[in-house]
């Protein structure tokens, strides 16, 4: 569970979303509408009458082109605990992914993931501009890469370079997490 701060807390982290935000050249009407959240709950926040969820602090981190621990450096509270209802779902008819880390924390460049797909189910072959790391936490798996196959069970993981074409194929219920690192800009 992810504990409140205590106002002066709020306030510092406020304060720093509300100066990134000018920075960005951003009125709170408009970074508002690009989180999708009414603007006088965006000046709760940055006023530090409110406390935002850890969800709509790394969007807002995200929005501002930051990392969450910009906002949060400084403040005694350095373990953010994400309930997995507050994690982002990115989904489609076949694929169920959640990002499990808060985006930006470390970097703008690193995803942490956690999916599942049925027995039969397949990530169609795709390309991303970085590297990924996936390990695999149940089920059996076949990761395409560059023409080969490789064969994953339960706890195996491997790294690849994600610019070269790869797809996996669900052989049992599968459940995994990947790190996608993308390039620099």
């Amino acid at each position: 569970m992810v504990t409140l701060p205590n106002w002066d807390e709020m306030e510092k982290i406020g304060t720093k979303i509300r100066l990134e935000r000018k920075k960005n050249g951003l009125t709170l009407q408009q970074l508002a509408k690009r989180l999708g959240i009414n603007h006088i709950t965006l000046h709760r926040i940055e006023t530090g009458k409110s406390s935002p969820s850890v969800a709509l602090l790394s969007e807002i981190a995200q929005a501002l082109n930051q990392s969450i621990v910009s906002f949060v450096q400084g403040i005694d509270r350095p373990v953010i605990h994400i309930k997995k209802q507050n994690q982002q779902k990115m989904s489609s008819p076949t694929l169920k992914i959640k990002v499990i880390g808060p985006r930006k924390m470390v970097t703008n460049n690193i995803v942490v993931t956690y999916g599942e797909l049925r027995k039969g189910q397949t990530i169609q072959p795709h390309t991303n501009p970085g590297i990924e790391f996936a390990y695999n936490i149940e089920g059996k798996c076949e990761f395409k890469s560059g023409g080969q196959s490789y064969f994953m069970e339960a706890k195996d993981s491997l790294s690849y370079n994600a610019r070269v074409e790869h797809s996996v194929l669900a052989l049992e219920k599968l459940k995994f997490i990947a790190v996608y690192v993308k390039d620099s800009e």
